[in-house]
């Protein structure tokens, strides 16, 4: 069995400096379960510290879009992982009118974006500079064609965007699948073959294969709006993806239900890269989450200590 060994990031953060009341140690907290392996991990391994500290915690199945409104039903408690970009507008409203409390940054920096595998920075040596797809496109040739795999297409084409935006001699192809767009980057990383494909991090596939992204000028609000902000004077977007926070929520009442398990929430963090090397132990090695979240609580007793003990002694 792999141990991974990964600290709990605590930078910058302010942990409690006193402990509080644990408050209903007898009610469940129920914490909201997504469709994504990483939100799992995310909500297990916080989990494991709520029960180590001594409260009793419900996994709540339940969906992205309508974990919300569950929340205010009373249904579920706390949501560790919500990536601001994808929630649905209702979430900024029950911020806004209290119903729901956000605290604070998870820790990861999500990045969507051009990935390749490793070993074709030696077929492209200007990589991961973008304007070395340009100068390099044939390396990239499949059956005589540079080729970009892109989003299945009910995602919408944000890889072909990107090719017409930077003026770049790729075809965008949409993947068949989420599953397909991963075994297609699995396998060209196995057998070093090329490929080019619009993809994201934090993934288990970006750890377990060395997977890399382009690097393209940093995205933000003019690059959409004018198109003589970037290197393309005729056409906007040529410039990264812009990056969404992920945050966490709690319903109202957490804080005056759970004190203790406030404070540990709104402490616990968690990043890319510790996130992407437990998903490899679930995604590629088919280890339940839970036990995966186990045994990094049972590694790690030091780093997620500094975040409990403050909060309950």
């Amino acid at each position: 069995m792999k141990s991974t060994c990964l600290a709990i990031a605590l930078t910058g953060l302010t942990l409690p400096a006193f402990a509080v009341e644990l408050g209903d140690t007898d009610k469940a907290i129920k914490l909201a379960i997504n469709e994504w392996t990483g939100q799992q991990i995310t909500t297990h391994v916080a989990g494991d510290m709520l029960e180590a500290a001594g409260y009793k915690v419900e996994y709540v199945p339940v969906e992205y879009d309508a974990m919300f409104r569950e929340m205010i039903k009373d249904n579920v408690d706390a949501a560790l992982e919500i990536w601001r970009a994808t929630a649905v507008i209702r979430f900024t409203d029950y911020v806004n009118s209290k119903d729901i409390i956000e605290i604070g940054d998870l820790g990861i920096l999500p990045k969507e974006g051009l990935a390749y595998p490793a070993h074709m920075e030696a077929k492209c040596p200007g990589l991961p500079n973008w304007e070395a797809l340009r100068d390099c496109a044939d390396a990239f040739a499949i059956n005589g064609t540079a080729e970009l795999l892109d989003y299945p297409e009910d995602w919408e084409s944000p890889g072909a965007d990107l090719m017409t935006a930077f003026d770049l001699p790729f075809t965008a192809t949409p993947a068949a699948s989420e599953e397909a767009l991963v075994d297609a980057l699995v396998n060209a990383s196995k057998n070093e073959t090329p490929l080019l494909a619009t993809f994201w991090t934090p993934h288990w596939a970006v750890a377990a294969y060395d997977l890399r992204f382009v690097e393209m000028p940093a995205g933000e609000a003019e690059c959409y709006e004018n198109p003589a902000w970037g290197s393309n004077p005729n056409a906007i977007g040529d410039c990264d993806f812009v990056s969404t926070e992920v945050v966490k929520a709690v319903a109202k009442d957490f804080k005056r239900t759970w004190p203790a398990a406030y404070k540990i929430l709104e402490a616990y963090q968690i990043t890319n890269e510790q996130q992407q090397a437990l998903m490899v132990e679930v995604e590629r090695d088919g280890r339940p989450v839970a036990d995966v979240a186990a045994d990094w609580i049972a590694a790690n007793e030091e780093s997620w200590r500094a975040i409990v003990d403050p909060a309950i002694q």
